[in-house]
């Protein structure tokens, strides 16, 4: 699934290809894709015209403003992605949304497993609300985070991966973060120190992984995740990682220097 630092590349893209163009047409070529509260008919009459001015992302949520009072809502869900083509390209396999231009480029939303959304809102903080998600975890203070945090009794793998409390982060980069950190993601309870390196570890983990564009395979080799499969060493001390599932997740870490608290 697509976490915080692989949206922020596709905003990014999104940024470099596909704005201040006059959108000619919209096509939804499959209705899954519309979110609840959009309609079809809306979205392919509304967009004509209109030209995509900014891209927005809080968490693993993307805004394109249209208007002052009107974004395009994208949520690339397990397997979305975004393309955006000449008119020469094959369609991708999957494509169930697509804008084409004045200028005949097309933005395609490319979805095999159809978990992603498209939509329509007058307002990414009033649509963030609704759906009740949390701060940015790249935007959120330190002081906010353990306002957030401080006190919570579950499992600290399973509040990262919640995204009412900080939105952008998935089962890979919080693996990552409690990596960094030293914590067990099986972990309870943390006090405030723990919970301020847990925050270092978030910025870390988040902000490298933008300067490699969101590549694993670039990560430096001292992160867990070029090593996050089966029969994987960490990096630090060698010891063979463990992996289970904790809070209906596979979770991958060290048992030697990753304690329980």
């Amino acid at each position: 699934m697509p976490e915080l630092p692989e949206v922020e590349m596709v905003r990014r893209y999104l940024e470099a290809t596909s704005l201040h163009q006059t959108i000619r047409d919209a096509a939804v070529l499959d209705k899954r894709i519309i979110q609840s509260d959009s309609s079809v008919q809306h979205l392919q009459q509304i967009l004509p015209g209109l030209q995509f001015h900014s891209a927005y992302r809080h968490g693993k949520r993307l805004f394109l403003r249209l208007l002052e009072d009107l974004y395009l809502t994208l949520h690339l869900g397990l397997t979305g992605d975004l393309f955006y083509q000449n008119a020469q390209e094959a369609m991708p396999r999957h494509a169930r949304f697509v804008v084409t231009f004045d200028n005949g480029h097309r933005l395609a939303f490319d979805d095999s497993r159809i978990f992603g959304e498209v939509g329509l809102t007058e307002s990414p903080q009033s649509f963030l609300e609704e759906r009740k998600i949390g701060p940015d975890a790249l935007q959120i203070s330190i002081k906010d985070f353990l306002a957030i945090m401080r006190g919570r009794k579950g499992i600290i793998k399973s509040a990262l991966l919640n995204q009412s409390l900080v939105a952008g982060l998935g089962n890979l980069y919080a693996d990552e973060a409690l990596f960094q950190t030293g914590i067990c993601p099986k972990s309870r309870g943390l006090d405030e120190a723990q919970l301020s390196d847990l925050f270092s570890g978030i910025q870390l983990t988040l902000s490298t992984a933008l300067k490699t564009h969101a590549d694993l395979s670039k990560l430096p080799d001292s992160f867990l995740l070029p090593h996050r499969h089966s029969g994987g060493k960490c990096p630090r001390d060698g010891e063979e990682l463990k992996h289970e599932k904790i809070g209906g997740r596979t979770s991958y870490y060290c048992p030697k220097h990753q304690k329980m608290v």
